[in-house]
């Protein structure tokens, strides 16, 4: 019998249809037929045990095809026919993963078979056959082994045991389990009660065996993650190369973990699992150890616990792949060396076996605590002790019960403040945070008399306490908390805030997670929930009578409550006359709030810097000392300077006004004393930083000499003399410093100039292009030396290392080329490999050690220059990175997004330590509905308003629930039913006008979606995208119907002719396309060539028969439509024109520019009709109402405004309240210049 054709595209058939037939069954797809396809077919598990993998499929063969190739499943491009699928059918057989359920199977069309699959879960199943697949493909490779380094991962940092009392004969068995047990253990559970050393055994034991394995985890569940981060996490320190998608399950990624942990021997160690069994989010957690504990892999968890947690029971017993040991309490000859290592202790034989067995129950955690006791108040004699009757010590909470009523009021404020801070405090920070000894002069006794009482640990100069301790005092400050709200006498509440703005930015959230949130339910439970505001309420009223130095914490820990309570929006509060304490503002919206006469402390305000475009960190020792300078350039055309301080906190400087938009690169000098930035404008210039409050501009290039297109790069020579500038217009220039002179313009790009950097002698420029190619020039003559090749697409970035025998560069193509230079000449000597989309920033880390690299994936990675392989992939961004650099000690990553986000990561522990967030309302996108009564709009704040057109107020807000969505475009549907929205998480959404309802298109686009339009039916909707093409959709279905793909780069213009026929779609390739949508047709009818830049808009005329385009070109042009004839080019912008509309009646075209004008241009004539320059900002979008009379114009100054056209003046000016509109700050004190400036920017006022 021959063989089945076995060809990749076999396998992506078979695949297909697995996929196909899973997704249905496990009602995982969007079928809108799904009704219609259960009558033609039946796809049902078998009913045989509820474990069953067995898929039963009984259907036509025709029928199973059909339903195969339903258009809403052609994403992967796949198109059966009945002959590829009886081939496909016939491997699966041959495989014996099929079994042909059919009497007669000669000439049948009718098909009944049963798949013998793996798992009821799409996604393993796919996986499983992809690795039958490639066993019976490649079946040498069955044995092969992979050989990596070991990598120590610690989450929250592992404790280090640095002495352990007894447990040899554990460890020696638990040795066993790993290496003499066959199969090795998938999961060993140490069990035990609090404190009888569980997490001690299992550190010393990892300390033992952990070369053993690739890679060894540790999580400790004291402040448990949610169980998709845990995952996610935990799959990319193992493996940087795995990649989870937004909309990807929850057992999608768990079944990607659980491939991970086959391929790789990892060791995880999950500590403290308790704290998890109550938790909300347990259910998933409880499949995640079900998964690794019935899965095939490699590696082994171990769980400390108090008792086995239900779901692992069953795998108990026979199961020589699980272990359960419980600790048992230690011997009193064990015991008594607790005792010894503490002091000397008095006592008979019988008395300290008594006390260490009958007492203690051999517990080392309740030995130590009675030892400290027995030290302070028995004078270390064991007799006085047991003769005072202290025998009734049943558990720990006992004990910790008795230890805190003997707390001082200091004492007790000092324990809150180490478990509110979850991690090793300084004395200096305790003096600073609690509000019980104003002068701190006391705190320093109340440590001493406290590690006398309880197990107080101290490292240097930093002092914590036992995990348990932490929880204890946790429940502790959460039930009174809550009672002293109830009864408004406050003690806690003064003296600790029970949240900090000081900590890292991840223990801030963990602190708002496991104290604030359970304080709030608490109360709910006791005030019912519309009551709760009220009691919040009345205690603030109670401090209104309290003298100001007395009132402390309270109100800041009031506010912040109250800001969980209401979401994040504190309107009409009255905050007057008080302190306030540890609180971030940041995204908290506070119109119309009194804070008139209240004094801030260490509180957190939001900056109003729009996206980070740039960024660039130098050390500035002659003012600020050991502090770092940070500058940041945004899309405001601002320019930031923050200090980053020595305990890694970012405070901001000075921020001025740079450029007219956006500032797309900054530089700091070596010595931090100057500063260059390159902008939109073209313009480049130099400031002199003469003190850390003054800014003055050093120099101003020769206007002469200036680029003719936008900035891309900046930097400076080593010793400063040089300035280097790459620009759009594929030149590079290097400037003196001293002078500002031009001393060289660099030609031979064919494309844009992205960066530029200098070597570290001075003596080369390296640039990378939109050219695909990297040029190494020679600064002192201007003459190109070499030209590197090997990138698939643009070089946004490249970078020397510090001792210039190495070059960097980051693409387009996702990946980052290593380049040697030896003696003058430059080798590829390697490509790394991980981000899923184009590189925007890299560097070289001072000391040499490092590559970080930041991503249009929404990641920063960490790469080894060393391994050449990913240490990190740091994510939680919004948006593209932007911007990266390092600190001059190599000890943190600097990072700007254009999600407005500012973060610094420490390199040691890969958390965040700090994140500034931007606050912006530019508006985007506008359009009128089609009765013309209501104007739409899309705003940078992640809403879409609906206003009256007459009064101008907000009729509605439709709110994207992610703060990062940033909406690109909007689109009214012609029949007015509904808005539809682009953002850059590559979907489109639709929004239903009347019920709000949002409804999101499945993610056919692999990158950012720039511009939609619906067709004049409303029943298809066009979009271009950031992956080059261009779909059209079917709106009432959410399917793709079409897709074409002819454009160079990213299609960031669409729009329907009126009569419905054609599209026309303007790229980044600097062509307009038009398409035919009556055919099946997926080729252009037409290309239209001319503009000189990318095509921000395209429009067509009321009568189909002409188009207009604007482009960063400056230019807006009219082309006839049947023969593609460019009829008129209109200039006049001094930059990029980004929006072009008609009039109803094509006589008028409007376009507005990033000049901040709109300008209405004669169709017929071709002369300049109407300036309107009301705008300050960027005006984004144009046009006309629907009786033509008016326009309105969109702004990044946050302001639409409606025009008269009739008399070219502004109307109305419409704008949404601020985040600080109308807020009261008359009097405050503890803001500085910037801080009381910015919320001035933001809507607050001083009254007079």
């Amino acid at each position: 019998m021959p063989r089945s054709n076995t060809s990749e595209t076999v396998k992506k058939q078979i695949r297909f249809v697995l996929k196909r037939l899973l997704t249905h069954v496990n009602n995982e797809s969007s079928d809108q037929d799904y009704d219609y396809w259960e009558k033609k077919l039946s796809v049902r598990w078998s009913k045989d045990a509820k474990t069953s993998t067995n898929l039963i499929v009984q259907t036509e063969l025709k029928v199973l095809v059909n339903f195969c190739n339903e258009i809403a499943h052609q994403r992967s491009g796949v198109r059966l026919t009945v002959d590829h699928m009886r081939n496909c059918l016939k491997i699966l057989k041959e495989w014996e993963i099929l079994a042909d359920n059919r009497a007669k199977t000669q000439g049948s069309l009718q098909w009944h078979f049963t798949l013998n699959l793996w798992s009821k879960i799409t996604e393993e199943n796919l996986w499983k056959f992809e690795e039958e697949w490639d066993k019976r493909k490649s079946p040498s490779n069955q044995n092969s082994s992979i050989k990596t380094e070991i990598n120590y991962d610690n989450f929250g940092l592992i404790p280090d045991i640095s002495q352990i009392y007894g447990r040899e004969k554990e460890l020696v068995l638990l040795k066993q389990k790993f290496f003499q047990n066959s199969p090795p253990c998938k999961i060993i559970g140490i069990l035990g009660i609090a404190g009888i050393g569980k997490t001690s055994l299992v550190c010393k034991l990892i300390e033992q065996i952990q070369e053993e394995f690739h890679h060894v985890i540790y999580w400790s569940f004291l402040n448990p993650p949610l169980s998709l981060k845990f995952i996610e996490n935990t799959s990319n320190i193992i493996s940087q190369n795995i990649s989870f998608k937004t909309e990807d399950k929850f057992k999608i990624k768990l079944v990607k973990l659980i491939k991970i942990l086959a391929k790789y021997r990892c060791l995880l160690f999950l500590d403290n699992i308790d704290a998890i069994i109550e938790h909300e989010n347990y259910g998933e957690y409880r499949e995640i150890l079900q998964a690794i504990g019935q899965s095939k892999h490699n590696s082994c968890l171990i769980i400390t616990s108090r008792k086995i947690p239900q779901e692992l029971e069953s795998l108990a017993g026979n199961n020589t792949s699980t272990y359960f040991l419980e600790l048992q309490g230690l011997d009193y000859q064990t015991g008594k060396q607790i005792f010894g290592d503490i002091d000397t202790f008095h006592g008979t034989e019988d008395e300290w076996q008594f006390l260490i067995q009958q007492v203690c129950h051999g517990n080392p955690l309740f030995i130590k605590s009675i030892a400290l006791h027995i030290q302070r108040v028995n004078h270390n004699n064991l007799s006085d002790f047991l003769e005072k009757g202290n025998l009734l010590i049943e558990d720990i909470e006992f004990i910790f019960n008795s230890y805190f009523q003997q707390l001082s009021d200091l004492e007790k404020a000092i324990v809150f403040e180490l478990a509110i801070n979850r991690n090793p405090v300084s004395l200096s920070e305790l003096k600073h945070n609690i509000i019980i000894e104003p002068d701190g002069k006391n705190i320093q006794e109340g440590i001493r008399t406290l590690s006398t009482k309880i197990l107080l640990d101290k490292e240097d100069d930093y002092f914590t306490l036992h995990p348990l301790l932490i929880e204890y005092f946790t429940q502790k400050i959460i039930t009174i908390a809550t009672e002293e709200i109830k009864t408004q006498n406050f003690q806690l509440l003064r003296s600790n805030s029970l949240t900090k703005t000081t900590v890292p930015d991840y223990v801030r959230k963990i602190q708002i997670n496991v104290i604030l949130h359970p304080i709030i339910k608490n109360l709910i439970h006791n005030f019912q929930e519309n009551n709760v505001e009220s009691q919040l309420i009345e205690c603030l009223k109670t401090l209104k009578h309290e003298p100001s130095g007395q009132i402390g914490c309270i109100t800041g820990n009031i506010i912040n409550l109250l800001n969980i309570l209401k979401k994040g929006n504190l309107r009409d509060y009255d905050f007057s006359h008080i302190p306030i304490r540890q609180v971030d503002f940041s995204n908290i919206r506070l119109n119309q709030v009194d804070f008139s006469y209240s004094q801030f402390s260490d509180c957190i305000f939001p900056q109003t810097c729009g996206s980070i475009l740039s960024i660039s960190c130098s050390q500035f020792d002659r003012y600020l000392q050991r502090e770092y300078l940070l500058a940041t350039g945004d899309s405001h055309g601002m320019i930031y300077l923050w200090k980053v301080k020595q305990d890694g906190k970012l405070e901001l400087n000075k921020s001025f006004p740079a450029h007219g938009s956006w500032v797309w690169s900054v530089a700091l000098n070596s010595e931090g004393q100057l500063l260059a930035s390159g902008g939109q404008d073209g313009i480049v210039k130099i400031w002199s930083i003469i003190t850390d409050i003054s800014i003055n501009c050093h120099s101003c290039p020769d206007p002469s000499q200036k680029h003719h297109a936008p900035i891309r790069s900046v930097t400076f020579s080593a010793d400063s003399k040089f300035l280097a500038t790459g620009s759009e217009d594929k030149t590079i220039k290097i400037w003196s410093v001293e002078t500002g002179e031009c001393l060289h313009t660099l030609e031979g790009h064919q494309e844009r100039v992205g960066g530029v950097t200098f070597s570290p002698n001075g003596q080369l420029l390296a640039s990378g292009s939109a050219d695909k190619t990297i040029k190494i020039w020679s600064v002192d003559t201007g003459e190109c030396l070499h030209t590197l090749t090997g990138h698939q697409d643009w070089v946004w970035q490249v970078a020397f290392s510090s001792d210039g025998q190495l070059l960097a560069s980051g693409s387009g193509d996702k990946t980052i080329k290593i380049w040697s230079i030896i003696e003058g000449k430059y080798q590829n000597i390697d490509t790394l490999e991980g981000h899923e989309n184009w590189i925007w920033s890299i560097a070289f880390s001072p000391n040499g050690q490092y590559i970080a690299s930041g991503s249009e994936d929404f990641t920063l990675r960490l790469w080894s220059v060393k391994t050449r392989k990913c240490l990190q992939c740091f994510r939680g961004y919004g948006n593209r990175l932007s911007s990266i650099t390092f600190s001059p000690d190599s000890q943190y990553i600097l990072s700007g997004s254009i999600d407005r986000s500012i973060r610094l990561w420490s390199i040691k522990n890969h958390k965040c330590l700090q994140q500034i967030n931007g606050h912006t309302d530019w508006i985007c996108s506008v359009a009128f509905s089609p009765d013309g009564k209501t104007l739409i709009s899309g705003s940078g704040d992640q809403t879409i308003r609906l206003w009256s057109g007459e009064s101008g107020e907000v009729i509605k807000i439709l709110q994207e629930k992610d703060y990062w969505v940033l909406l690109y475009q909007i689109a009214v549907s012609p029949n007015g039913q509904l808005i539809a929205s682009t953002s850059h998480d590559n979907t489109i959404k639709l929004w239903d006008i009347k019920t709000d309802e949002k409804y999101t298109f499945s993610p056919e686009h692999q990158k950012r979606v720039w511009a939609i339009a619906f067709s004049p039916n409303s029943q298809i909707l066009v979009s271009g995208s950031g992956d080059n093409s261009v779909k059209l959709w079917s709106v009432p279905r959410g399917f793709c119907l079409k897709t074409f793909e002819e454009h160079q780069a990213w299609v960031l213009s669409v729009a329907f002719s009126p009569d419905g026929r054609l599209i026309a779609t303007g790229s980044e390739d600097r062509t307009i396309k038009l398409w035919s949508i009556e055919d099946d047709m997926t080729q252009s009818l037409r290309t239209f060539t001319g503009h000189q830049g990318r095509i921000w808009s395209v429009v067509f005329s009321s009568d189909s028969q002409l188009l207009a385009s604007s482009s960063d070109d400056q230019t807006v042009k009219l082309w006839q439509v049947k023969d593609g004839r460019l009829i008129n080019s209109f200039e006049g912008h001094k930059s990029w024109v980004w929006s072009v509309a008609f009039s109803p009646d094509g006589k008028l075209l409007a376009s507005g520019g990033d000049d901040a004008t709109i300008r209405i241009w004669d169709v017929e004539t071709g002369q300049l009709h109407q300036l309107l320059c009301e705008h300050t900002k960027s005006v984004r979008s144009v046009c006309f109402s629907p009786n033509g009379k008016t326009l309105a114009s969109a702004s990044e100054d946050e302001t639409i405004k409606l025009w008269n056209l009739k008399t070219g003046k502004c109307q109305n000016t419409l704008r949404s309240p601020r985040l600080y509109e109308q807020t009261n700050i008359t009097g405050v004190e503890g803001l500085n210049y910037e801080t009381s400036n910015t919320m001035k920017i933001l809507g607050a006022f001083l009254s007079r």
